[in-house]
């Protein structure tokens, strides 16, 4: 049965999470596959021209030196600046509200920074992120501001949309093609709810020990 090892990651590096580790990751998984994050639309500028380079396709394209791996995109295309703009105000104004939040920020930078990928690929992690989201929907409702409210309801929104489409694309690919392992890079925030939607999972044998 076709193998997916999950592995939570960043888009920049920042000490321990780092595309050196990412890369020995690869190693040690040996993917014929590799399930991206990313859009259609972006895929060539990060992996077949590499005019633009995050963590990941500099890891990735450390392994595809010496290792022959399908690259797969898997995400939905990627919002306009406004969606970006308008999700940035809204993390700016939690963080000027809520000391929570910016304790839990921080935490989360100082385990990347020491820890990296054994971090990233943890409960800790997982439950960190879940404390995150709990406090801003807190301090949104304390601000009590209906555009906040708006900005958080499609940023959440949107990124159930970005799952439901990774796991549905993952789940076709699986279908119709055979292989003994492959690896699904994402972004470690998106770590809980994969391993929760995998539940429903028919076409993959998931493997949730990778870090």
């Amino acid at each position: 049965m076709n193998r997916v090892s999950l592995v939570g990651t960043v888009h920049d590096e920042l000490g321990l999470a780092n595309a050196s580790e990412l890369h020995a990751i690869l190693e040690r998984v040996r993917p014929e596959v590799i399930f991206l994050e990313v859009p259609l639309a972006a895929f060539h500028d990060y992996y077949v021209i590499c005019s633009r380079r995050n963590l990941e396709s500099i890891a990735v394209t450390r392994y595809r030196e010496s290792h022959q791996v399908k690259l797969v995109p898997m995400d939905l295309p990627t919002p306009p600046r406004e969606f970006f703009e308008n999700v940035g105000h809204l993390h700016q104004r939690v963080r000027e509200e809520s000391p929570a939040y910016r304790r839990l920020m921080a935490w989360d930078s100082d385990c990347m920074r020491t820890r990296g990928f054994a971090y990233l690929n943890s409960e800790h992690c997982n439950n960190l992120w879940a404390a995150a989201y709990k406090e801003m929907l807190s301090t949104i409702g304390r601000i009590d501001d209906p555009r906040l409210i708006e900005i958080f309801e499609l940023w959440t929104e949107t990124i159930d949309l970005r799952e439901t489409e990774m796991m549905k694309n993952i789940e076709e690919y699986c279908r119709v093609n055979t292989f003994d392992r492959s690896a699904f890079l994402v972004g470690a925030a998106h770590r809980q709810p994969i391993i929760d939607r995998s539940r429903e999972s028919k076409s993959v044998q998931w493997d949730f020990s990778v870090g």
